[in-house]
């Protein structure tokens, strides 16, 4: 025994060996699989596309384990485009057409693909690549789209190792590729099947193609028989989630806190009333957003997700409840079936219940690290006994009740004054007073000291400073409150729509000095 014993472990859960195999059931249905903006897909349609997009693909000289880009927006070209790869074997890096072209070209590069697949109508602005035009399929007989190309050519399914490579910020700019294997995404879709007691019949699909909250969607919909919407091309296009919600009544939903908290705020409620599930996920959930959501879709059940790209989307589930609009902070819940959840102190023996220590994940969601044996003193995977451990970063808590609670993260920490503050905990104290409507803090460092500006998006013209700083002395010491706040119409998001951070501590520079 390695000494590494678990705090919390989830239920068990059986999955099969790809992800492949809990989709193509279905693929002989006739009812609706995706919809976008443009048309409606059945699973007979998309199984007989993906086939014989898999088939052209090897035509291309693509096997098993090769790398394809799915070059499209937020439609069902992307999901043909990935069940494609899938069906041939490969794995896909989704490079969604929205982005800067420099984000398209950089993750393009880094994938290592010679091939990229594309959507009808759009420049591909990404440079050294054999092209599969997803067009050319639709004009072909629909008898050609289920036979093999030519006699003894390779069955429309294909079994490959890995899913998908999806890249992630990464503390240097540079986009930081994580490759999740089709087993993994098998046990992490299998687990949303057996957690989730409603089964998923719309699902709103608000995250970008390039963002694993987008997997979540898509496979947990598809291997259920369920109807994906894909309302626009961008996630933050709240008109078009609102017809598409008039449209199609959807059943699930997620979205980042940020963005669901402007939906429920701009009115979006009325017409998402046919919800019986929505989920949070990809930023710390706000106590004040449950009380919203909780006054706005009573009937809506509200699950607050985490987990690193690195465990396959997810790894706790909280549903949560009228005692979380009181806390201080919302709970990250307990461990999805089949994941386990290790909390270490500085010292790096387990933490006590109440204590604070850094989360490691283990479980079949657990991506591998990039090469067999990585640096101990700065990857973050572990081994323990015989499988791999994700270091997160991030500071947790188990409480008597079981529950995870969310302490900020490693590297994310402020020291004040004599005071030590994650920039979350500001910001969940400063959303939380009156008259804000969105806010957010930027951090100015020089060497060990810091300062911090409150970006806030007032509820009326300007914002009650006076007031928001009596009501953050409740909760925060003084020398944790912003140096000074700056009212703004809105703050800068990244693609997948999280808080632009990077761009708040730039601006914030631009208003102080250290």
């Amino acid at each position: 025994m390695s000494g590494w014993e678990p705090q919390l472990v989830g239920a068990a859960v059986t999955y099969p060996p790809h992800i492949l195999d809990l989709l193509e059931p279905w693929f002989d249905a006739d009812g609706p699989a995706v919809s976008d903006r443009e048309a409606t897909l059945t699973y007979r349609e998309l199984a007989d596309r993906s086939a014989a997009l898999a088939r052209e693909l090897r035509a291309h000289g693509v096997r098993p384990g090769d790398c394809v880009v799915v070059h499209a927006l937020m439609s069902r070209w992307a999901v043909v485009g990935m069940l494609g790869a899938l069906r041939a074997g490969a794995r896909y890096v989704a490079v969604d057409a929205a982005f800067p072209v420099a984000r398209q070209q950089l993750m393009a590069a880094a994938s290592g693909a010679r091939v990229a697949v594309t959507e009808p109508g759009l420049p591909l602005a990404l440079d050294g690549l054999s092209v599969v035009e997803m067009e050319q399929l639709t004009h072909r007989p629909a008898d050609s789209l289920t036979e093999p190309a030519a006699a003894g050519a390779a069955p429309a399914s294909g079994r490959g190792e890995a899913a998908y490579t999806c890249f992630t910020s990464g503390s240097t700019g540079v986009p930081k590729g994580v490759t999740v294997s089709a087993s993994a995404l098998a046990y992490s879709t299998a687990a949303r099947l057996a957690y989730y007691r409603e089964p998923v019949r719309v699902f709103l699909l608000c995250s970008s193609i390039s963002f694993d909250s987008s997997v979540a969607g898509i496979y947990w919909t598809l291997a259920g028989g369920g109807h994906l919407v894909i309302p626009a091309s961008r996630p933050a296009d709240l008109v078009a989630v609102g017809r598409a919600a008039r449209r199609w009544r959807p059943s699930h939903l997620l979205m980042v806190p940020s963005l669901y908290r402007v939906a429920l705020r701009g009115g979006l409620a009325a017409d998402l009333g046919s919800l019986s599930t929505s989920i949070v996920a990809g930023e710390a959930c706000p106590p004040a957003l449950v009380g919203e959501h909780l006054a706005a879709l009573p009937r809506t059940r509200l699950y607050n997700e985490y987990g690193p790209t690195e465990c396959t989307v997810w790894c706790t589930v909280h549903a949560c409840g009228p005692a979380d609009v009181t806390g201080i902070s919302v709970s990250l819940g307990t461990p999805i079936p089949g994941a386990r959840l290790y909390v270490r102190d500085s010292a790096g023996a387990p933490a006590r219940p109440g204590e604070v220590g850094e989360l490691y994940v283990g479980g079949p969601g657990v991506a591998r690290p990039a090469t067999p044996d990585p640096d101990p003193d700065s990857s973050p995977f572990r081994p323990v006994d015989d499988e791999w451990l994700y270091r997160t970063g991030d500071l947790v808590a188990v409480g008597n009740d079981g529950l995870l609670t969310f302490h900020g993260r490693l590297d994310d920490q402020l020291k004040l004054g004599a005071v030590r503050v994650e920039r979350g905990e500001i910001e969940h104290v400063l959303t939380a007073a009156a008259g804000v409507a969105a806010a957010a803090v930027g951090v100015v460092t020089k060497g060990a000291r810091h300062r911090v500006v409150g970006f806030v998006v007032p509820t009326g013209t300007v914002p009650d400073v006076p007031r928001i700083r009596a009501f953050m002395l409740t909760r925060l010491p003084a020398a944790a409150l912003p140096v000074r706040f700056e009212a703004v119409s809105s703050l800068p998001v990244l693609p997948n729509g999280k808080v632009d951070h990077g761009e708040l501590d730039r601006r914030a520079a631009s208003l102080v000095a250290v």
